[in-house]
């Protein structure tokens, strides 16, 4: 009786599914892009903003972690219509990334050097992120079988339940280490849980192969891994150079005053995410010209938007941000400031990539992050180090000023030259 229960919160009544599949596919894509906020929202009020400092590294490591742990082959299972691979051999290639993410999230902490308490944080949202890998996997499959509404409303009462626990263990307790860790505990009963239940809709047929396939996987999927591992690198560049040159409270500060650039990448995806079908038809019927229209005025839209959360931003937003996190933000202004344009920046950027995508230019991506990746690497720390937030935030406006600047440079040049074919 109650596994039966189970199954139908998991797996609903099983009508107008389409519908279902975007409505908490986006309710889960919301509340996992929520996380580290959340949390350390959390952390800020009830313990202060030496340990948001510390979980807002710990975040920043581990997102970089779980991109080895995924290793770029959702996207590429999910449109794997013709199942040229098998879900054993998605399992034998998260097996073997995860793996590997384990192995890197020590060596990270060790080449860090951190004390143990940090080091403790890290490792453990480190591993927070490894079940969601694994769940990933599985969501994957679930999406290819026509059921991410299954895979949605899974993550989503996972979050929530994992939101509620930790913070009323932190009210209660107060320990940081402690809430995370039976975060990790429910976490992993859930994610074990609904994959018993979903068994029948993987597909389980093994390849007569062997280990072929799953070389052709990691060759297949090696240019997605780079372009998401890089692009989480540099945009948290500013917050690794932060952990090697200042204190965790001036983490915890920048964690705090660079959040509202979430919000006006998330808004601007809304703006062009119901065109991208569209503009990929008219690309690939050769209609450039009607292709550019679309792009111009859907750039329009991004800007006006992106304008209107910077101008709410400097005038109120910080204020907003104080009464939030419980914090004087007040010496920040400038750098907050700075950061929203930076938000302006990737919000572009962004859907250059789209665009750059539409077009199957996508190479050119994996080019600009290794540009922009050395490019961090040698002024990260000297900036940083010398100028402080300011540097942080300053080092975040270059960044994603070069990304965007030279993206739209790449795509003009290949839509000129598609023009004059």
């Amino acid at each position: 009786m109650i596994e039966k229960k189970l199954k139908y919160i998991i797996f609903g009544n099983g009508k107008e599914i389409e519908k279902k599949c975007v409505f908490w596919n986006m309710l889960f894509s919301i509340l996992s892009s929520l996380q580290s906020a959340i949390m350390l929202l959390v952390v800020t009020r009830i313990n202060g903003t030496e340990d948001a400092g510390i979980l807002s590294i710990a975040f920043a490591a581990a997102y970089l972690m779980f991109t080895i742990g995924v290793y770029g082959v959702r996207n590429f299972q999910v449109t794997d219509s013709k199942k040229n691979y098998y879900y054993d051999d998605y399992r034998k290639m998260r097996l073997l990334s995860c793996g590997f993410m384990i192995i890197f999230s020590f060596s990270y902490c060790i080449w860090k050097n951190y004390e143990s308490y940090k080091m403790t944080v890290v490792l453990s949202i480190c591993f927070l992120k490894l079940l969601e890998a694994v769940e990933d996997l599985y969501h994957g499959e679930l999406q290819r079988a026509g059921r991410l509404d299954i895979a949605g409303r899974s993550g989503t009462i996972r979050l929530i339940i994992s939101y509620f626990i930790f913070i009323i263990v932190l009210v209660l307790k107060k320990n940081l280490l402690l809430a995370i860790d039976i975060v990790i505990i429910l976490s992993f009963i859930i994610i074990a849980f609904t994959r018993i239940l979903v068994n029948s809709l993987l597909i389980r047929n093994k390849s007569n192969e062997g280990n072929k396939k799953l070389i052709k996987l990691v060759k297949a999927c090696l240019p997605l891994f780079i372009t998401s591992f890089f692009s989480i690198y540099i945009n948290n560049s500013p917050k690794y150079a932060i952990d090697t040159c200042l204190t965790e409270n001036e983490q915890g500060y920048y964690a705090i005053i660079s959040m509202p650039v979430f919000t006006i990448n998330l808004l601007s995806g809304v703006i062009y995410r119901p065109n991208l079908v569209y503009m990929a038809k008219l690309w690939n019927e050769g209609k450039i010209e009607g292709f550019k229209k679309i792009f111009l005025e859907q750039s329009k839209k991004i800007v006006i938007i992106a304008i209107i959360i910077f101008a709410f931003g400097i005038t109120i937003g910080l204020r907003m941000l104080e009464i939030l996190y419980g914090v004087s933000l007040v010496t920040l202004k400038y750098e907050f400031a700075v950061l929203l344009i930076g938000g302006v920046m990737v919000a572009i950027y962004n859907f250059l990539i789209v665009c750059i995508t539409i077009i199957r230019k996508q190479s050119f991506m994996t080019i600009l992050s290794i540009f922009i990746v050395l490019l961090s690497y040698f002024i990260s720390n000297k900036i940083v180090s010398y100028a402080g937030l300011m540097g942080a935030s300053y080092l975040y406006l270059i960044l994603t000023t070069y990304e965007m600047v030279i993206l739209a440079g790449a795509l003009f040049i290949y839509l000129r030259l598609e023009k004059n074919k």
